[in-house]
C-alpha cells in the first residue's frame, strides 16, 4: 500500500467516525425543558398537607407553568412505590389531581404509612418529565447502555395511550446497575432492557411482541423533586468529616449481631440483611474503622463494639498453622484475614490496653512473619491438613500485611515486625511492580500506599515516595472533574463518562492518599494537587452518604442513616462500603485537626 493510499483510508475512516459521532450523538440527545422550582418545592408540601388531612399551601405563580409533557406523582410507602398519577398540563393541575386521586383511594389511605408521623410516613415524588428521545438500537450494550442512570426513565405508546417508568421507580427496583452482568466481582451495569419493555407491554395489557410491532418505545429524561435526596453541594470540613465518620460508626453497630459479627450487607430498599457469604477480611476491616472512630474522635460504644468483633475471630475463627495461631474462613487460611485482625487489634490498643487485642496482634504478627519468602514476598495461603504454607499472592494482601506489621510494632515495639514491614514494603515498592509498562500501569495499591505513609518515621525509602507518587499520578488522571459525566460525581475514579462510579475506589483510594499526603510532607514534597484530589474525593463521599440520603427510596430512613451505598444508583451497603469511606473522613479530620492546632 502507498503511503498516498494510507493517509486517504486513515482520512477517509475519520471522517467516518466523525460522521457516526454526529448520528450518535443526534440520536442520543434530549432537548430539555426546564420545570420551576419553587414551584416543586410547592409540590411537595401540598401533597404532604394532604397527607395529613390539611388544607395546601397557596401553590405560588410558578405553578401554573405548563411542559410539553406529562408529570408523574408517586405516592411512596417503606421504598415501595404503591400509587402513581399521571397527567398533562399544569403543574397545579398535576398535582391537585393526584391529591384528590390519593385521598380518594382507600387502598393508600388505609396504608399504616399515611397516617403515620416521623420516619415511618408515606412520601412523595414529583417526576416532571422534560424531553423525549428514541430508544437505541437492539445492540449489544448500546441498548443497555442508552437509559442515563438517574436521568432518564422508559416509557411507551400504544393505541393512544402511553405509560411511563420513571428514573425513581427504576432506581427503586435496582434496574440502572445489572442489565450486564460481567466476570468481574461487583461488577454490572446497565438497564435490562428486555426486562422494562415486558413491564412496560404489562402495563398497557399487550403482550411484548405486540407492543413492538405496532407501539413505540422512547427514553424520557424528567427533573425529580423529593423531600429528601442527595445534596448538590457539600462542605469538606473537620466538622462534616467528624460527624460523617460517627454516623457510619452508628450506622455499622446498629446493625452489629449479638455475637460481634456485622451485617455485612444492608440492603436499604427492604430494611433488611441481604444474604451473602461472610467475608473475614472485611469484617476485620470494618472492625479497624470502628475502633478508629474511638481513638481518634472518642466513642466508647464503638470501641465496645470492635472489641466484641475481635472476640468473635478469637473465639470462633483462630486455628493452629505449625506453631501460630492463623484465622480460618471457609475452610481456607489466607494473609489478608490474618493482616487486616492485627489491624484491627492494634487501633484498639492505641487507645488502651486490652487482652485479647494483645493475644491477637502478638500471635498473628508471627504468623504473617513466618510466610515471609527470602525476597520479602509473603505467602499469601496455608494448607491447614498438610500444615504448610502456599507460595501463592492475591491482590491486597501484602499491603495489608505491610500495614498491619507497622501497626503492630507501633503499639508493642517488636523490632521483628518493623523488620518484616521494611523487607515487604521494600518488594512491593521495588522489584515487587517492575516490569515492562509497570511506569504507565498500576493495580489497587492502596493498602501499599496506606502502608508507605504509616513507615514514614520508621522506614526510609526513596522507593516508596516514588511509588506512591507515581499511584497518584495515575488516579489524578482517572479522577472526574466537574461537568464531565451527567452525574455529580467530581471525585469518583473512572474512565468515560458511560458508567455510573463506584463509591468503594473513591473510599479506600482517598484512605490511602491520605497517608501518601503525609509521607510527601514528611519528605518535603509538593503535596497541593494531592489535597485537591483528597478533597475531592472526600466530597464525592459526603455528597452521596445516607445522610438521610433518598429517603421515599429506603424502607427504613432511620435505620439507614449513615449508610454508604455502592453507587448513586445502589440502594445497598456493604460493611467495607462504609469502612473505606468512615476511615478516609475520620484520618483527614485528624490531619485537619493537626494542622489547625499547629497553625494556632
Amino acid at each position: 500500500m502507498t503511503r498516498r493510499r494510507l493517509v486517504q483510508l486513515l482520512g477517509g475512516w475519520a471522517v467516518l467516525l466523525v460522521v457516526l459521532a454526529f448520528v450518535a450523538h443526534g440520536r442520543a440527545h434530549i432537548d430539555e425543558v426546564e420545570p420551576p422550582a419553587d414551584a416543586g418545592a410547592w409540590a411537595l408540601e401540598a401533597l404532604e398537607a394532604t397527607r395529613r388531612g390539611e388544607a395546601m399551601p397557596p401553590a405560588p405563580e410558578s405553578a401554573s407553568w405548563e411542559g410539553p409533557h406529562p408529570s408523574v406523582v408517586i405516592a411512596w410507602d417503606r421504598g415501595v412505590p404503591v400509587r402513581r398519577h399521571v397527567a398533562s398540563g399544569s403543574l397545579e393541575a398535576a398535582v391537585r389531581g393526584a391529591a384528590e386521586a390519593f385521598r380518594g383511594d382507600a387502598r393508600l389511605t388505609t396504608l399504616d404509612s399515611w397516617g403515620a408521623r416521623g420516619e415511618g410516613r408515606m412520601r412523595f415524588t414529583l417526576e416532571v418529565v422534560t424531553g423525549l428521545g428514541p430508544l437505541m438500537p437492539k445492540l449489544p450494550w448500546v441498548r443497555e447502555l442508552g437509559l442515563v442512570p438517574l436521568k432518564e426513565g422508559l416509557g411507551a405508546r400504544l393505541g393512544g395511550e402511553a405509560v411511563w417508568l420513571t428514573p425513581e421507580e427504576l432506581r427503586a427496583g435496582s434496574n440502572y446497575d445489572g442489565g450486564v452482568v460481567t466476570p468481574i466481582p461487583d461488577l454490572a451495569f446497565g438497564a435490562p432492557v428486555p426486562g422494562l419493555l415486558g413491564r412496560l407491554a404489562r402495563d398497557l395489557g399487550v403482550e411484548p411482541t405486540e407492543l413492538r410491532e405496532e407501539g413505540e418505545v422512547f427514553r424520557f429524561r424528567s427533573r425529580t423533586f423529593a423531600e429528601a435526596t442527595y445534596p448538590r453541594e457539600v462542605e469538606v470540613t473537620e466538622e462534616s468529616l467528624r460527624q460523617a465518620a460517627v454516623e457510619g460508626a452508628e450506622f455499622l453497630i446498629r446493625h452489629q449481631k449479638p455475637d460481634g459479627r456485622w451485617t455485612y450487607v444492608y440492603d436499604g430498599a427492604t430494611g433488611s440483611e441481604r444474604v451473602e457469604a461472610y467475608n473475614l477480611p472485611r469484617h476485620a476491616g470494618t472492625t479497624y474503622f470502628v475502633a478508629q472512630v474511638d481513638h481518634l474522635h472518642g466513642m466508647p460504644a464503638a470501641r465496645n463494639a470492635a472489641l466484641r468483633a475481635l472476640r468473635w475471630v478469637e473465639r470462633r475463627q483462630l486455628r493452629r498453622c505449625g506453631e501460630h495461631p492463623c484465622v480460618e474462613s471457609y475452610g481456607r487460611v489466607e494473609v489478608g484475614s490474618a493482616a487486616l485482625t492485627v489491624v484491627a487489634a492494634s487501633e484498639v490498643l492505641e487507645k488502651a490496653p486490652d487482652p485479647v487485642a494483645r493475644r491477637l496482634v502478638e500471635g498473628l504478627t508471627a504468623f504473617l512473619r513466618s510466610l515471609q519468602r527470602e525476597d520479602g514476598e509473603l505467602m499469601h495461603e496455608f494448607d491447614l491438613q498438610a500444615q504448610e504454607p502456599i507460595d501463592v499472592q492475591h491482590m491486597y494482601y501484602s499491603g495489608e500485611a505491610a500495614f498491619a506489621l507497622l501497626k503492630a510494632y507501633a503499639v508493642l515495639g517488636d523490632e521483628a515486625n518493623l523488620e518484616a514491614a521494611r523487607r515487604l514494603m521494600g518488594h512491593l515498592t521495588g522489584a515487587g511492580w517492575d516490569f515492562l509498562g509497570s511506569r504507565y500501569y498500576y493495580g489497587e495499591e492502596h493498602w501499599t500506599c496506606i502502608a508507605a505513609g504509616e513507615a514514614r518515621e520508621v522506614v526510609e525509602s526513596e522507593e516508596a515516595v516514588d511509588f506512591c507518587g507515581r499511584w497518584f499520578g495515575f488516579n489524578d488522571a482517572l479522577q472526574y472533574r466537574a461537568g464531565e459525566t451527567p452525574w455529580d460525581v467530581e471525585g469518583a475514579y473512572g474512565a468515560g463518562p458511560v458508567l455510573v462510579p463506584r463509591l468503594t475506589p473513591v473510599g479506600s483510594r482517598t484512605e490511602a492518599f491520605i497517608n501518601t499526603y503525609l509521607l510527601m510532607k514528611h519528605h518535603g514534597r509538593d503535596t497541593t494537587e494531592l489535597r485537591a484530589l483528597i478533597e475531592r474525593g472526600l466530597g464525592q463521599l459526603l455528597r452521596w452518604r445516607w445522610a438521610p440520603g433518598p429517603t421515599h427510596l429506603l424502607a427504613d430512613p432511620a435505620e439507614a442513616r449513615g449508610g454508604v451505598p455502592g453507587s448513586p444508583v445502589d440502594l445497598t451497603v456493604r460493611n467495607d462500603f462504609v469502612q473505606h469511606a468512615g476511615s478516609a473522613w475520620i484520618r483527614w479530620a485528624e490531619v485537619l485537626r493537626e494542622e489547625r492546632e499547629a497553625a494556632e
